[in-house]
C-alpha cells in the first residue's frame, strides 16, 4: 500500500485540523475513520468558532489562529458563513461589572459594551436586528467582532471534501484502527505504512487512545441541543448569549468581578446550575434557531434526554429573544471528553506516535490552534 508521512485516526474537527497543518508542512496524510461520515461531537454543535470567553494563554491564542484558518478554508471550500459577531445580553448588574473588566484585559480587545441608553442608537451605528433581543431589563450588551457561525453537519462534510479534493488529503472511511506501532497501522481495511501518527479519538476514549490517556482524569460531557422555529420575522445580529456564559467560559468567569455574578445565578437559578445549563443561541439560514445546551458529567454519554433540561433552555430563550411562538424542529445530544485540569492535550506517546484530544468542548474553535502547537515542536 501507498505509503504516509501522516496518518490520522479520526475525522472530526480536531483530526481534519491535523491534516491541514500537515499539508502546510508538505507531508502526505491518510485520515482513518472508524464511521462512513462525522458523525461526533463536530457535526453535534452550534458552528460557533468562538474566540471572546476563552480561557486565557493558549486556548484563547489557539482560538485566533483557528478562527483565522477557519475564515481562509471557508472561503476555499464554499462553506458559508452564515452570521458574524457575538451577542452577551447582560440582565444583572453583576453581568456588567463583569463585562466592562473584560474590557480591559488583552481578550477584550475590539469589543464594546453598550448600556441602555445606547440601545436606540445601535442600528444607527451598523448593527443590525437588535429588536430580536429582548432589552427591556437588560443591564448592558458586550459586543464582540471576533466570532462567526457556519452550519457544521454540513461545514464538516464540505471541509472534508476539500482536503481531499484541493489538498490530497486520502480517506478511509468505515474502517476500525486495531493497533499502531512505529511504522504500520493495522485496520479492518488493512495495513497502512507511515512514518509518524496522530489519533484524535474525540469522545471515542474506550478505542485505541486508551491507555495512552489512561493517566489523564477525563471525564464525557453529554449536553442537549434543539433547533427551534419562531417567528419569520426574527433575524439574530448574530450569536446570542447571557449571563450565564459569563459565569461559565472562563476568559470571563475566572475575572475577579465573576464571583458576584456567580454568587448570584447561583442564587437566583439552581436548578440551571445544577444542569450545566447556560444559553447559546445561533441563526441557520432557513430563519431557525439552534439553541442550547447543558452539561452533564460522567464516565458515559447519557443516552436519555431529559425533557425538563429542554424546557429550561427554552426558558432562557424566551427571556432572551422577541418571539411569539415557536416550534421545535429537531432535538439531540452531543457528547465531548472533559478535564477539569486543561482545556486540551496533546499525549507525546513516542517520537513518531502522539494523541491530541480537545477537554474543553472548544473543538470547532480551537483545534487548528491545537495542531499547529502539536506540530510546531515535532514536524
Amino acid at each position: 500500500m501507498k505509503k504516509y508521512d501522516l496518518v490520522i485516526v479520526g475525522a472530526g474537527i480536531v483530526g481534519m485540523a491535523h491534516a491541514y497543518e500537515a499539508v502546510q508542512r508538505g507531508l502526505s496524510v491518510l485520515i482513518i475513520e472508524k464511521n462512513q461520515s462525522c458523525v461526533g461531537a463536530s457535526v453535534r454543535n452550534f458552528g460557533f468558532i468562538t474566540v471572546s470567553g476563552q480561557s486565557s494563554k493558549d486556548t484563547w491564542r489557539r482560538a485566533r489562529y483557528s478562527r483565522d484558518v477557519w475564515a481562509s478554508i471557508s472561503e476555499k471550500a464554499g462553506i458559508p458563513i452564515i452570521h458574524r459577531g457575538s451577542w452577551i445580553v447582560c440582565q444583572r448588574p453583576e453581568a456588567l461589572d463583569v463585562a466592562s473588566a473584560f474590557l480591559n484585559t488583552d481578550m477584550g480587545a475590539d469589543c464594546q459594551l453598550f448600556r441602555p441608553k445606547d440601545f436606540s442608537h445601535l442600528e444607527s451605528l451598523g448593527f443590525k436586528n437588535i429588536s430580536a433581543l429582548r432589552l427591556d431589563h437588560a443591564a448592558g450588551l458586550l459586543y464582540s467582532p471576533h466570532e462567526f457561525r457556519v452550519e457544521s453537519r454540513e461545514a464538516i462534510p464540505m471541509m472534508a471534501d476539500w482536503l481531499s479534493s484541493s489538498l490530497k488529503v486520502d480517506f478511509c472511511w468505515g474502517a476500525e484502527v486495531f493497533s499502531c506501532d512505529d511504522s504500520q497501522i493495522h485496520t479492518s481495511a488493512g495495513t497502512f505504512y507511515t512514518e509518524k501518527v496522530v489519533i484524535c479519538p474525540g469522545a471515542d476514549l474506550s478505542g485505541i487512545a486508551k491507555k495512552y490517556l489512561a493517566q489523564h482524569d477525563i471525564q464525557l460531557c453529554t449536553l442537549q441541543m434543539l433547533r427551534v422555529k419562531v417567528d419569520d420575522h426574527i433575524i439574530l445580529p448574530g450569536s446570542v448569549m447571557t449571563d450565564n456564559s459569563l459565569a461559565r467560559y472562563l476568559g470571563w468567569a475566572d475575572l475577579p468581578e465573576a464571583l458576584a455574578l456567580k454568587v448570584k445565578i447561583q442564587k437566583e437559578m439552581p436548578e440551571f446550575l445544577k444542569e450545566g445549563i447556560h444559553l447559546i443561541a445561533v441563526q441557520s439560514s432557513d430563519g431557525s434557531l439552534v439553541i442550547g445546551d447543558s452539561h452533564q458529567y460522567g464516565n458515559v454519554e447519557d443516552v436519555f434526554a431529559k425533557d425538563r433540561i429542554d424546557q429550561l433552555i427554552i426558558e432562557l430563550l424566551g427571556q432572551t429573544i422577541n418571539f411569539s411562538q415557536f416550534k421545535v424542529l429537531e432535538r439531540w445530544t452531543g457528547v465531548y471528553p472533559s478535564s477539569s485540569q486543561q482545556d486540551a492535550i496533546i499525549e507525546k506517546v513516542s517520537d513518531s506516535l502522539r494523541v491530541a484530544v480537545v477537554t474543553s468542548g472548544t473543538g470547532a474553535s480551537t483545534a487548528f490552534g491545537l495542531a499547529k502547537d502539536n506540530f510546531d515542536d515535532w514536524i
